[in-house]
C-alpha cells in the first residue's frame, strides 16, 4: 500500500543536523539566523524575525553565501530552497568572519527574550563548534597512539622471531 502511494515521489534527501550561527539578508536588513539542519539543496534555519514564505535571502557564514527563498515558516523556523547546491562540509568547516555587517535595529517593541534567546544559540553554536574541534584533535591523537603502539608490538614481535634465528646460527657456528 505505501509503495503505491509513494510511486512518482523522490525519497527526501537526507538533512544533517547542525547548529550554525550565521547572518541572515531580507531586503536590505541584516538579521542573526541559525542554521537549523541543511541538505544539498536547502535548510532549515531559526531567528527572531523569520522571513516570510516567498521571499528571497541571503545568508552568510564567513566566506560562503547562500541565497535562496523560503518555502515555509512555522514560527520562528522557516526552510529554504537554495539556488544553488549547499557543501555541507565546506558550511560547517566555514570560520566565522572577525566583523559582520552591522544589524538594523527596526522595531524594539519586539520579544523582549529574542536577544537572550538568540545570544544562548550562538553560545551553544559555538561550543558545538569547540567540541567539534575537540573531538577531531582527540580522534587524530588517538589514531596516531595506535599506530605507534601497533608498530611497537610488530617491532617487538619481529624482533624477538629473528633474534632466535640469529641466536641459533650463532650458537652453530661457535661449534656448541
Amino acid at each position: 500500500m505505501l509503495a503505491k502511494l509513494q510511486t512518482g515521489f523522490r525519497p527526501r534527501e537526507e538533512r544533517i543536523t547542525v547548529l550554525i550561527p550565521s547572518r541572515m539578508r531580507v531586503g536590505s536588513a541584516w538579521a542573526d539566523v541559525v542554521i537549523h539542519n541543511v541538505s544539498s539543496r536547502g535548510l532549515m534555519g531559526g531567528s527572531d524575525s523569520p522571513p516570510a514564505p516567498g521571499s528571497y535571502i541571503e545568508i552568510r557564514r564567513g566566506t560562503i553565501v547562500i541565497v535562496g527563498r523560503v518555502m515555509w515558516g512555522k514560527g520562528r523556523f522557516f526552510g529554504v530552497r537554495t539556488q544553488d547546491r549547499i557543501s555541507v562540509k565546506a558550511l560547517i568547516d566555514e570560520p566565522r568572519l572577525a566583523s559582520r555587517p552591522q544589524a538594523v535595529k527596526e522595531d524594539a517593541r519586539g520579544d523582549r527574550r529574542a536577544e537572550n534567546r538568540l545570544a544562548h544559540e550562538a553560545r551553544m553554536a559555538r561550543s558545538i563548534e569547540r567540541s567539534r574541534a575537540f573531538s577531531s584533535m582527540f580522534q587524530y591523537v588517538g589514531i596516531v597512539l595506535t599506530i605507534i603502539a601497533a608498530v611497537g608490538l610488530g617491532g617487538s614481535i619481529l624482533y624477538g622471531a629473528l633474534s632466535e634465528k640469529v641466536d641459533t646460527v650463532t650458537q652453530a657456528l661457535e661449534g656448541k
